[in-house]
């Protein structure tokens, strides 16, 4: 059985680098996971506003191309708002409609839209986000897949393993072991 770590005080983490404070409030998620399930999303919340922070621009998978036009596409201020809504609610069901009431736009017109602006459909956005969210989760914590899969938006282990398995090319489980390694490789003890 390994040791667990004490959890570190809000200043401690605070004046961490950024990457640490997200594994701590990963951690911390995990922890209240089972008794305040209010406290984890808070947790994962600031966990990802923190990750947005890091990088401005979202991660290759989520980025247009440089070429590509904007015209017919959504206003940036529109975007960012649609974008944050996407974030704050990773964890649970988004239906493109509610997406669209976000910007004040029918379901077809946000759809194309965010498709012209980003490259791809709002739903394939929501899925590649869930899957990074769920990569974090599962390289900072010990915690079961089908916990991770649950606090991510996903319906049960199957659904993070199939859209896991699309967008990075192997299993959430290889991943996992894949990342144990590096980090036991670049950590010896």
């Amino acid at each position: 059985m390994s040791e667990e770590r004490p959890l570190q005080t809000v200043s401690q983490v605070q004046s961490t680098h950024p990457s640490a404070q997200v594994s701590h409030l990963v951690r911390r998620a995990m922890s209240f996971f089972e008794t305040d399930r209010e406290a984890a999303w808070r947790c994962l919340n600031d966990a990802s506003n923190l990750l947005g922070r890091e990088s401005d621009e979202p991660s290759l998978e989520l980025r247009a191309p440089a070429d590509a036009p904007r015209r017919g596409g959504l206003p940036k201020w529109r975007s960012k708002q649609v974008l944050a809504y996407i974030e704050d609610n990773l964890g649970s069901k988004i239906a493109i409609g509610e997406m669209a009431d976000c910007v004040a736009l029918s379901k077809s017109q946000f759809s194309r839209a965010f498709k012209q602006s980003h490259g791809f459909s709002p739903m394939t956005y929501v899925a590649t986000r869930r899957v990074e969210r769920a990569k974090l989760m599962i390289a900072s914590s010990r915690e079961r897949l089908s916990d991770i899969a649950l606090a991510c938006g996903f319906a049960d282990q199957a659904h993070l393993s199939r859209y896991f398995r699309r967008i990075v090319g192997i299993s959430p489980g290889q991943w996992r072991r894949s990342v144990a390694r590096l980090t036991s490789a670049s950590h010896p003890a």
